[in-house]
């Protein structure tokens, strides 16, 4: 065979075989169609929940934080004690304290000195003007009994009894003086009551150096000891009531928007295995809070309680659990798998099957939960739709049902 017989007939095969396979792209796959997975539409009774993870916290908590550079004089308590209310738990060093307190001390003892003196000043005052009163009583009686001729009384005096009359009595006993006498104890007095106060708040601030326990309960957390600075940025000591446990946890603005008290709520845990713990929502933030990260503050989120009804003794504070909250419920409404919506131009859509060809259809939702998507229009129950629609499909392509789907 020559070379131009032999290259034509390479030629001529690649021809047919490229005939043979575009037949069979064109004719028998889409006579077969594309296999997809179908599900059928179907009344149901749908639950939304919202899904989060928590902690496991005391349900009472006392925590002693120290807000200022202090030393640690004595720790009372260890990790894991239990305490009683008023049980002293540290106290810290009060040299400084002391200090404060003998110096306000001293402030008292000062003003109550001064008050005592003004006090006795006043007191001289009004006694020399009682005695310079009764003379000039006596003095004008006198006079009235010579004038008009009678005779004049005898008056007894005791014996050894006199009336001394301090020098100076007419510039001691004038109202300016007297005036300023009796303003001197005012001051006195507000000066004696100013100190008592500074006394008081000297006290009351050496006393914040001995912290006792508010709360009954099992010391968690102990981070110092004798003679070492108190941190700062932790707890000194933590106090939990382990009588009763609650799950503390953040939920972001649209979760939180959701959740409302009494809500029944599904927790579980790697430390109880499969059995589930039941809750319910008892306490709700009243606003959302942005905490600060290294990346800048974070999204905003409410702080939301969950009480436990009933806590296995291998859950301790701490322990963290994943929830499922309950927050609506539907009964008997049309739904189908959530894999089998898509959105596109922010509608959503599904890859209705119609005798065995797509048909894409819009459809409005209402509740979800992780498996179920309620459908309010556009499907009718027993309709068939694909579960996790690919790009490749398109409206009017033809497909087979894939067996395995459970829908013939």
């Amino acid at each position: 065979m020559s070379r131009k017989k032999w290259v034509w007939s390479i030629v001529s095969l690649a021809i047919v075989l490229g005939v043979s396979f575009s037949a069979w792209w064109f004719g028998g796959r889409n006579a077969t169609g594309v296999k997809v997975r179908v599900a059928t539409a179907e009344n149901a009774t749908i639950q939304q929940e919202v899904y989060a993870s928590g902690a496991v916290v005391p349900a009472k908590q006392q925590q002693v934080t120290v807000m200022a550079p202090s030393k640690v004089a004595k720790v009372f308590v260890h990790t894991g004690d239990t305490v009683k209310i008023g049980q002293t738990l540290v106290q810290m060093d009060t040299v400084l304290a002391d200090a404060q307190v003998a110096q306000a001390q001293a402030g008292v003892n000062t003003a109550q000195t001064n008050l005592t003196a003004a006090q006795e000043t006043l007191n001289t005052l009004k006694s020399a003007q009682n005695a310079l009163k009764t003379s000039q009583i006596a003095s004008a009686s006198t006079s009235t009994l010579l004038q008009g001729g009678s005779s004049i009384p005898t008056i007894e005096v005791p014996m050894n009894s006199t009336v001394n009359m301090p020098e100076n009595t007419g510039q001691l006993t004038s109202g300016s003086t007297l005036q300023q006498a009796e303003s001197s104890v005012s001051q006195a007095k507000a000066m004696l009551q100013q100190a008592q106060e500074g006394l008081k708040v000297a006290q009351a601030q050496r006393a914040q150096n001995v912290y006792t326990a508010s709360i009954a309960g099992t010391v968690l957390e102990l981070n110092g000891q004798d003679g070492s600075m108190a941190p700062l940025q932790t707890p000194l000591i933590v106090v939990g009531d382990l009588s009763k446990l609650q799950v503390a946890v953040q939920l972001n603005e649209v979760d939180a928007g959701k959740v409302q008290l009494g809500q029944k709520v599904r927790l579980t845990s790697k430390v109880v295995g499969n059995t589930a713990l039941a809750g319910v929502v008892s306490e709700i933030a009243p606003q959302a809070v942005s905490k600060p990260s290294v990346q800048g503050n974070s999204p905003p989120s409410v702080a939301v309680k969950i009480d436990l009804e009933s806590v296995p003794p291998e859950l301790k504070p701490g322990f963290t659990v994943d929830l499922n909250i309950a927050t609506s419920s539907k009964n008997n409404v049309l739904t189908i798998p959530q894999e089998a919506l898509f959105q596109e131009g922010g509608k959503n859509f599904v890859f209705q099957v119609i005798n065995k060809i797509l048909a894409k259809t819009e459809v409005s939702i209402g509740i979800a939960n992780e498996t179920l998507q309620e459908i309010t229009s556009g499907l009718e129950a027993g309709d068939v739709v694909v579960l996790n629609p690919t790009a490749q499909l398109a409206n009017g392509l033809p497909v087979t049902l894939d067996t395995g789907s459970g829908t013939p």
